[in-house]
């Protein structure tokens, strides 16, 4: 049984999507629990990254409600996240620590298979537009792997490996295989490179292939030429039916990320793919 966490969210389509990408595309959801939560948006804090890294920080801000959710808000959560489970036959909890903050949520990955998080929550609350910031720090910090999905999102019927001869991006696969891949062995895998230079090699690719194998029958191998992998990525994407991307190593050092924003945030801002994203 995996331990799947899920941020809540009061839209009944959203609940019901998802559980019903569990248990039609994914996994039989009878067999693993889901634990729905509710969390505060933090992104107006300026230490955001210290307060995710270190609990002390945590624990000397003030309480601060951004979400600005009472009881009621916060019971229209539960319901619709409740009224979704029993309708999917679902085993599941709901978290009643309803001060949740982004930090403990990555406190509690720690201890769960899967976190499961929706694009639409991710809104600057004085604006109303998108703000990624939280969802950012979030994905960075998570100790388990994760999947986010827009809204929208019901089934999956193409899945993209992304590979980038890195160790990093072998460990992703790897995680969404041994979660996913019992029940997915039939469906169309690409395993996609995007290269600076077409003269440029997949290395050990006969070593990535026989992975893949062990999981799936139904493999191709797809090389694209271009500098803007990001683009290449949601363009091929979007050339498929229901996709969903698969990659790894999301985070970088401060630094390189101002220098090379990683090819995951401009996924993340687009916001209109399935992304499963694993990182040491």
């Amino acid at each position: 049984m995996a331990k799947i966490l899920v941020t809540m969210d009061g839209s009944f389509p959203y609940n019901k999507n998802l559980f019903g990408l569990f248990t039609q595309s994914l996994m039989l959801s009878q067999e693993h629990l889901f634990v729905g939560m509710a969390i505060k948006d933090v992104s107006h804090i300026p230490s955001f990254d210290q307060y995710l890294e270190d609990p002390a920080v945590a624990d000397m801000l003030p309480k601060l409600d951004i979400f600005s959710k009472g009881d009621s808000d916060i019971s229209q959560l539960a319901d619709a996240f409740e009224h979704a489970a029993k309708e999917a036959n679902a085993t599941y909890e709901i978290h009643h620590d309803f001060g949740l903050t982004a930090q403990e949520l990555v406190r509690q990955s720690i201890f769960a298979d899967l976190l499961v998080l929706n694009y639409r929550p991710f809104v600057n609350y004085a604006t109303g537009e998108p703000d990624l910031s939280v969802l950012d720090q979030i994905i960075k910090g998570s100790k388990c792997p994760v999947l986010i999905f827009p809204e929208s999102t019901r089934r999956i019927d193409n899945l993209i490996f992304t590979y980038d001869n890195k160790e990093s991006s072998v460990f992703a696969i790897r995680a969404f295989s041994n979660l996913f891949s019992e029940n997915l062995r039939e469906k169309e895998v690409s395993i996609l490179s995007v290269l600076p230079d077409e003269d440029e090699e997949i290395k050990n690719e006969n070593l990535l292939i026989k992975l893949v194998k062990q999981h799936y029958t139904n493999i191709g191998i797809q090389m694209l030429e271009g500098i803007n992998i990001s683009m290449e990525i949601s363009k091929f994407a979007r050339s498929l039916k229901n996709p969903l991307v698969v990659m790894g190593a999301y985070g970088r050092s401060r630094i390189s990320n101002l220098l090379l924003p990683s090819v995951a945030q401009h996924l993340l801002k687009r916001s209109d793919v399935p992304l499963f994203i694993a990182h040491r």
